[in-house]
């Protein structure tokens, strides 16, 4: 005699109800922890990153502190930092960068570079320079740089300074 045995709907149920799931407890519980893994690796490597792009190695440029908040667009930026070495006066030396490129205040050589790199710039309508000298630069130094500027066609000169 055979009997056949017939399962209820709920014993078919208990049999089937793993159907969908990928394997046991652990898997499950890793696959709940993805996302959450990812969040923190993601804003780990940010804060990184951020770190590296705002802590750069650079050149400390001090500013001089002034109340005046006018200002104007300028497509010509130079920038005048005092360097350790001493000119044939004894007063240090000033570096002016403009364009990319180093200029010696104390060279002649450099500085007629520079005027003729002025007029080249000058001669594409840009006629207003941005002067960003550090504050340890001479005044004089500053004033020839100006000048240098007006002989080479500039037609205003902008001096930079730290808002208060």
């Amino acid at each position: 005699m055979s009997s056949v045995f017939q399962e209820t709907p709920s014993q078919l149920i208990r049999k089937h109800r793993n159907i969908y799931r990928f394997g046991g407890a652990w898997p499950q519980v890793l696959l709940w922890a993805v996302p959450w893994i990812n969040v923190v690796v993601l804003t780990v490597l940010l804060v990184l990153v951020h770190g590296k792009t705002t802590a750069t190695a650079g050149l400390l440029f001090d500013l001089p502190h002034s109340p005046i908040r006018e200002g104007a667009a300028a497509s010509l930026i130079a920038m005048l930092i005092p360097v350790a070495g001493e000119n044939e006066a004894g007063a240090p030396d000033t570096l002016v960068f403009f364009d990319d490129d180093r200029f010696i205040t104390s060279n002649r050589d450099q500085m007629d570079a520079l005027v003729e790199r002025l007029r080249q710039r000058t001669a594409q309508n840009e006629r207003v320079l941005l002067l960003m000298a550090d504050k340890r630069v001479p005044h004089g130094e500053v004033v020839s740089i100006i000048n240098l500027a007006r002989d080479a066609g500039v037609e205003r000169v902008n001096v930079a300074v730290k808002p208060e």
